[in-house]
């Protein structure tokens, strides 16, 4: 499974921090090959609640204007499957991300336990394979394997494939809080030149969840 870097322009004057947010962006998006005998994880219904929730949410914000297309009758691409590093679920990138924005860290923790393999050598953040294929979404939420579809700037293929679409997410596991009532969500938006990250948090009130708040980070 191959999967394109974000572009980059020019490693050329680079300072540590680019640089760094740079290896991020390529661990998080480099070929790996799955755990030899682990099964694909199966996302259950409370994932799809809550990915459900904030891809509707995005998909009416009208400052997520990934492909400048109106927000009538548009919809939004989910990956079919998980991250395959997980580089951006560590404390240090999550609160350089998210700002004065905080997440409960029991939630944090759990989005960390539910996307690394139990048996993950240390340091090589390797992640669980996780399909969304097995979820219904409504109407508006299209899952696809955008494997190869990714682009130079992610721009073109996806308006070739999905003409509809205002943008692509690719998620991890959602986390969740001890008490089941909070959750978070982190995933990979485009199309960006360089890279965004989302961090989402929601919250369960009687059956439905509601977004909380949602930040991107922009990559440059």
């Amino acid at each position: 499974m191959t999967v394109a870097a974000p572009a980059l322009r020019s490693l050329a004057g680079m300072n540590a921090r680019q640089f760094s947010r740079i290896a991020l962006l390529c661990t998080a998006y480099a070929v790996v090959v799955p755990i030899s005998g682990a099964a694909p994880v199966l996302p259950d219904q409370r994932d799809r609640q809550v990915l459900e929730t904030m891809l509707l949410h995005l998909l009416a914000d009208t400052n997520f204007d990934m492909t400048r297309i109106s927000t009538n009758g548009t919809s939004i691409v989910l990956h079919a499957r998980t991250p395959e590093k997980t580089g951006f679920l560590m404390s240090h990138q999550i609160r350089s991300d998210i700002g004065s924005h905080t997440i409960p860290s029991d939630a944090e923790s759990d989005l960390r336990r539910r996307n690394t393999p139990p048996d993950a050598k240390p340091d090589t953040y390797e992640a669980v394979t996780a399909f969304y294929t097995n979820l219904t979404f409504t109407a508006g939420i299209v899952v696809a394997d955008l494997t190869g579809k990714w682009g130079t700037r992610f721009y073109r293929p996806l308006q070739e494939t999905h003409p509809k679409a205002r943008g692509w997410v690719e998620a991890y596991l959602p986390g969740y809080s001890k008490d089941g009532t909070r959750a978070v969500v982190r995933a990979g938006v485009g199309p960006s030149a360089h890279g965004a990250m989302l961090t989402a948090l929601l919250e369960k009130r009687g059956d439905k969840w509601i977004v909380k708040w949602h930040h991107i980070a922009w990559y440059a």
